[in-house]
């Protein structure tokens, strides 16, 4: 989900439309290339393997000066430990780096979590290799696209919401509204769930 919030923002806030690709696949980890009139970002390891970015740089003022840095940054965090240094970073002043945090408690993410067939202890399989098989399966068939050119999301629009996406008629019908809170963090052992 955090690849297309951050596509959204990019091509809403910035009008820039970006291909988002995992560390390592065309042109490395953090190196930005055009392809097909897309920019193409990859994810980049920050402290462990657990914790990505995505970084949306500034363009080149002029030819030879340097990037006025970052216009977008999301983050995708996987396991309790990473969960911890976000919330501290929120507590400090200086607040989170980023503009969006995706957060899972399950380490390597949710296709590693609780609810995934173990590993038989005398398969000779290792959980690493099945994690790297569990990904590869969800990948397969997989068309990348953005959600607007999906046919059963255009059905949707044509046939139930009878607006175009992002028109006055689909915000009434599927968009929610945020609102930020100025209130005093409350002691979480004192909430009454």
């Amino acid at each position: 989900f955090a690849e297309e919030v951050f596509r959204h923002a990019a091509e809403g806030l910035f009008g820039r439309r970006v291909r988002v690709v995992e560390a390592g696949q065309q042109g490395g980890d953090t190196e930005m290339e055009e392809e097909g009139g897309e920019e193409v970002v990859a994810w980049s390891q920050v402290r462990n393997s657990d914790f990505h970015e995505l970084v949306l740089q500034a363009p080149l003022g002029t030819p030879g000066s340097a990037p006025a840095g970052a216009l977008l940054k999301v983050a995708r965090c996987f396991g309790f430990r990473n969960i911890q240094n976000i919330v501290r970073q929120l507590r400090t002043s200086k607040g989170c780096a980023y503009s969006y945090v995706e957060v899972m408690a399950c380490p390597a993410g949710c296709v590693n979590g609780g609810g995934q067939i173990r590993v038989a202890e005398n398969s000779g399989e290792s959980p690493k290799d099945r994690l790297k098989q569990v990904k590869e399966s969800f990948k397969a068939g997989q068309v990348p696209r953005r959600p607007g050119e999906n046919p059963e999301l255009q059905t949707v629009y044509e046939q139930v919401v009878g607006a175009p996406p992002n028109s006055e008629g689909a915000r009434v019908w599927l968009h929610t509204q945020y609102t930020a809170r100025t209130d005093e963090l409350i002691n979480p052992i004192a909430i009454q769930w």
